[in-house]
């Protein structure tokens, strides 16, 4: 987990992942360069299994979780956000079928919406099988990011995330991840806070240029053919002529496709 400014939904976020009702783990927390409570409260909690990493100043989220990788000692990473709660059973349940599926190398799961204050206002689900997520993967990202439970040889042979593509460092290392095999589990095991939504306006727009450049660096290197030229279209016109407003609202409806 890494997190900036988590509070008031760090507590709930940790607390969750504490819970498990699987508890051989160990719970890297990078803060990275908060500026509220946050880091008070990492360091008021009392439990062994708890690592925690100070940034002295913001890097971003994917250079926080290379630090934090770099720091795993388990088998199977799991990917955890600072506002969002983890269910019960939810590292139980990933590492099980990661367990009875050995062919897979990393998972995500269906995942419930809920708002600021913790009511439950929509779903996602993703698709379920390896074929089905790749026919996806250029598209769109078809694992939803803190729901990812994976083996750790992915992320070494990956060399974790590409700091170049934050705000999209989840879809960038899913692209160079096309080779190994990916699954959902249809339970809805993590409750995904609808705050993130309420980002500031250069960031809704990192967000809009980071894509149109991973999907242009897509096109050169997928070689996907002449119908991937649409998703790129859309995607320039979204950039450069949609207003942060419309950018915003859209990034809303997106979190629930």
């Amino acid at each position: 987990m890494s997190v900036y400014n988590g509070m008031p939904f760090l507590r709930e976020a940790v607390e969750s992942i504490l819970k498990q009702t699987y508890k051989n783990f160990e719970f890297i927390i990078v803060d990275d360069g908060s500026r509220d409570t946050s880091w008070k409260y990492l360091q008021s909690l009392n439990d062994t299994r708890i690592k925690l990493i100070k940034n002295k100043r913001n890097l971003g989220l994917a250079a926080s979780l290379n630090k934090a990788l770099k720091e795993v000692q388990g088998d199977f990473v799991a990917r955890m956000d600072a506002d969002d709660v983890s269910l019960p059973r939810r590292l139980e349940t990933q590492l099980e079928f990661l367990e009875k599926n050995r062919n897979i190398d990393i998972c995500g799961s269906y995942v419930s919406v809920i708002d600021e204050g913790g009511k439950i206002i929509g779903q996602i689900k993703k698709p379920l099988t390896d074929s089905k997520i790749k026919k996806e993967l250029f598209w769109l990202t078809p694992l939803l990011h803190p729901t990812w439970f994976a083996k750790k040889e992915v992320f070494r042979k990956l060399k974790g995330y590409d700091e170049k593509w934050d705000y999209v460092e989840d879809f960038e290392f899913l692209t160079r991840a096309k080779g190994y095999k990916m699954a959902n589990i249809p339970d809805h095991l993590l409750l995904f806070r609808s705050q993130k939504e309420r980002r500031s306006q250069r960031a809704i727009e990192k967000i809009y240029e980071n894509s149109l450049k991973l999907r242009k660096k897509i096109f050169k290197e997928q070689k996907l053919g002449i119908g991937y030229l649409s998703i790129l279209v859309r995607s320039y016109i979204s950039t450069y002529l949609f207003p942060t407003r419309l950018k915003i609202f859209l990034n809303k409806l997106r979190k629930f496709a």
